[in-house]
């Protein structure tokens, strides 16, 4: 059933696109069925899940290489699960109105649902390769996502800030998880999880694989110093900033230290890392929050501090931290997509997200208001919210510390969560009093002039009244939705047993301080945006990044220009000098002319000698002659006499592949020099013409030192054996043919590619010189059309 799922989402983008949605009123109901559909499915499941089942399926793709799609369903997956299906569902319905009849809906259904089954599949998945191919899947369609306004510079810039560093600790994290493969003997992450931590801790490797895992679980939850890249992804539309941003992408990396976390909790490395890195970051995040204006900035590092929270926690091994991170997951889910939904409306709606133009929202549109107090109370952490017992349980987390003794961490982590506590008041408070509560805007003033319907509010409210309904059913829930996926973090069974009340509590009571804080700052919120206007520019990342990506392109420029800015002959001889370099460091490192058992009283036969002399002369008529076209049909002289001798040497396939190669080689060089136009021929000066033919000579000695060790017995173990053993298992009579496009279909493929590559190439360079430049084409279709000749630039115009 969880194939017939994914593939159930990945088939309603294609198919919503080629419907175009945009010409239907209500198109988003009818995307949200599929959603709904596994939204339903999954809460169906919730009783067995949560009392210990682990679904699992497998689809078979290749038996005879052990490939398949292995996919588990426990309680952490199907938390994630829901949160994909059923924040997707409102997004899809919302969508329909948000981009009302723009063309470009279907289009953006597609990438949606296709991003859905990538990361549905990244939760989902059991091996770690098949989640390192979804975890990419997620990386490619945000990119398409976040530049969906190709017009929007700023969007491209985001999509493409987001793809390299993401794309950066992706490739990080697949050595890592390659690591860890070869580490646990498998690839299965059950399997892994199944052993005991000391198998990876121990092991000698543990560091690297858990830096490189880390580095792509940093970057794809917006960690410090990685954090950058989501403000900037902002740009993208608001359906799927509110989707990827707050719900989904950003939340995989937090999902894949969590499925790690039994394994890698015990580590101090571990412990540390997420500790700092987590603790940095939510306080980071946080404070630049309060220093934008702009609705989604705001709600976009409000996010990176909320992530920071969660990967913090992550550090830590017990009970409270694993219940901590379950709700907090959820609760930010329920609260963020919903505030940034929120967003999306207002600037539709004014034109603007500015909130110094913003001021009276709660009146002109009611229901929004109401959708933006329940999630923007529940974002700071107020009773009795979800928010609220996110907040507590994180509290709670370092009062436990100090109870078991360890004072300086808890005491650390307790005063960063407090002041993280009071940030969230203070922000949330901001997002919620200046566009919807009070009466006027300091700058000018922006009006509702297309209020949205209630369809379109309703998707935003069914979130928010989600969240408000949860805490009043934790007995219902606590045990299947929280229990299950706390107990698959923590690697153990979990008793989870909440309340919106537990008394005067420290927790409560550092809470109850925070908030006090929290309505000073912001009270005073100009003070502060003044007081954090100077902070540095590298705390946002992005001035380094940009720095970072000019200096490599500096680089790539001065390495192109050394080692290509030479002439064709310069460039040729460099290559074919570093191959006889290659060549001699062997011969004299493992001494294989002392190893050669040369057959030398072999006479060679008339025909060969022949061909030999043929092949000699063919090859100095290439070289002295000033034609074109005798060089060129000297050269298939040349390969003639290739072709001969693996007849002669009974090769069939290899002659008749060399012959078409030359015939092919011979008319894509008489087309091309039938292009170039002709040049006069210089003599080149004696002293090039003799580093020429030394080089030449020099070259000549190498594939003469080659042939001696081809012609040898053979220095190494052979493969010829394998390959004679397993033709019959790749289908295949002829070796040749099985070698390469079995054994090495890969590499064949690949070597088709630069071929197409370069003949597309090749195409666009005969084609540029028939091709006019833009701008005279317009110029001859003006003249065309009214009859007089174009003006002629002057040298001061130009």
């Amino acid at each position: 059933m969880l194939t017939t799922l994914l593939a159930l989402l990945a088939l309603t983008g294609p198919a919503l696109w080629l419907l175009k949605p945009h010409r239907w009123r209500h198109a988003g109901w009818l995307a949200a069925l599929s959603p709904a559909v596994v939204t339903g499915w999954l809460l169906a499941q919730l009783p067995r899940v949560g009392g210990g089942v682990v679904l699992r399926e497998q689809f078979a793709w290749s038996e005879a290489f052990g490939l398949a799609l292995d996919l588990n369903l426990d309680g952490l997956a199907l938390l994630f699960g829901l949160v994909i299906a059923g924040i997707g569902t409102a997004i899809a319905v919302y969508a329909g109105y948000y981009f009302e009849k723009n063309r470009g809906l279907g289009y953006f259904y597609a990438l949606l649902f296709l991003f859905m089954t990538s990361m549905m599949g990244l939760v989902w998945a059991d091996n770690l390769l098949a989640l390192f191919v979804f975890w990419e899947g997620t990386s490619i369609i945000s990119y398409l996502l976040i530049s969906f306004k190709l017009s929007d510079q700023n969007a491209l810039e985001g999509a493409r800030r987001a793809l390299v560093v993401t794309g950066m600790g992706a490739l990080g994290m697949l050595g890592g998880l390659v690591l860890l493969g070869q580490i646990g003997g498998t690839y299965s992450l059950s399997a892994l999880l199944a052993q005991p931590p000391a198998t990876f801790i121990q092991h000698p490797l543990f560091t690297p694989m858990l830096i490189l895992i880390l580095l792509g679980a940093f970057t794809k939850s917006a960690q410090f110093p990685f954090h950058f890249w989501l403000p900037g992804a902002m740009a993208a539309p608001t359906p799927a900033s509110a989707y990827l941003h707050s719900a989904t992408m950003v939340k995989a990396g937090v999902y894949l230290l969590a499925r790690l976390h039994p394994a890698f909790a015990e580590s101090e490395l571990w412990f540390w890392a997420l500790f700092i890195v987590g603790g940095v970051t939510m306080l980071l995040g946080a404070i630049t929050a309060l220093r934008h204006y702009d609705l989604k900035a705001i709600l976009a590092y409000a996010t990176v501090s909320q992530l920071g929270v969660l990967v913090m926690l992550l550090a830590f091994n017990h009970e409270v931290a694993a219940v901590a991170v379950v709700l907090g997951i959820l609760a930010h889910a329920l609260y963020k997509g919903p505030l940034f939904l929120v967003a999306g409306i207002i600037d539709h709606a004014t034109g603007t997200r500015d909130i110094r133009r913003l001021a009276g929202l709660a009146r002109a549109i009611p229901l929004l208001g109401l959708a933006a107090v329940l999630a923007s109370l529940s974002m700071a952490g107020l009773i009795p919210t979800f928010g609220f017992l996110a907040k507590e349980l994180l509290l709670e987390t370092f009062y436990s510390l100090l109870a078991a003794g360890e004072t300086v961490i808890g005491a650390a982590g307790l005063a960063a969560a407090a002041l993280a506590g009071a940030l969230f008041v203070a922000y949330s408070l901001i997002l919620l009093w200046e566009p919807f509560f009070r009466r006027s805007a300091p700058g000018k003033e922006a009006h509702v002039h297309h209020a949205p319907s209630t369809p379109f509010v309703l998707p935003v409210l069914a979130l928010t009244l989600m969240g408000a309904v949860i805490p009043f059913a934790l007995g219902a829930l606590e045990h299947d939705l929280f229990a299950a996926p706390a107990g698959a973090v923590l690697g153990a069974p979990v008793e989870v047993h909440l309340a919106l009340w537990h008394g005067w509590t420290p927790a409560f009571l550092t809470s109850l301080l925070a908030i006090a804080v929290g309505v000073v700052l912001f009270l005073g919120r100009e003070r502060v945006r003044a007081a954090l206007a100077p902070a540095p520019k590298w705390l946002n990342g992005a001035g380094l990044f940009d720095r970072a990506i000019d200096g490599l392109y500096a680089i790539a420029g001065w390495s192109t220009r050394a080692v290509q800015g030479a002439s064709l002959p310069t460039q040729v001889s460099v290559t074919l000098l570093a191959a006889v370099g290659f060549l001699l460091y062997s011969i004299f490192k493992h001494n294989f002319i002392g190893d050669l058992n040369l057959d030398w009283s072999a006479k060679a036969t008339f025909y060969e000698v022949v061909l030999a002399a043929l092949a000699v002369l063919a090859a100095f008529v290439i070289v002295r002659t000033h034609s074109r076209l005798s060089a060129i049909i000297s050269l298939g002289m040349v390969g003639v006499v290739v072709t001969l001798i693996y007849v002669f040497f009974s090769a069939p396939d290899l002659a008749l592949t060399q012959f078409l190669v030359e015939v092919l080689t011979l008319v894509l060089l008489v087309l091309v020099f039938y292009r170039i136009p002709h040049q006069e021929h210089h003599p080149l000066p004696k002293r090039i013409s003799f580093r020429h033919l030394l080089i030449s000579a020099t070259v000549a000695l190498w594939g003469f030192g080659m042939a001696l060790l081809a012609a040898g017995e053979p220095l190494f173990a052979t493969i010829s054996d394998y390959f004679s053993l397993n033709v019959l298992a790749a289908h295949g009579g002829n070796i040749v043919n099985v070698i390469l496009v079995d054994f090495r279909a890969v590499d064949t493929m690949g070597e088709i590619s630069v071929m197409v590559v370069a003949a597309l190439g090749g195409y666009a360079l005969m084609r540029a010189s028939r091709l006019q430049p833009l701008g005279r084409r317009n110029n001859t279709n003006t003249a065309k059309r009214t009859g007089k000749r174009p003006a002629r630039k002057t040298r001061g115009a130009a």
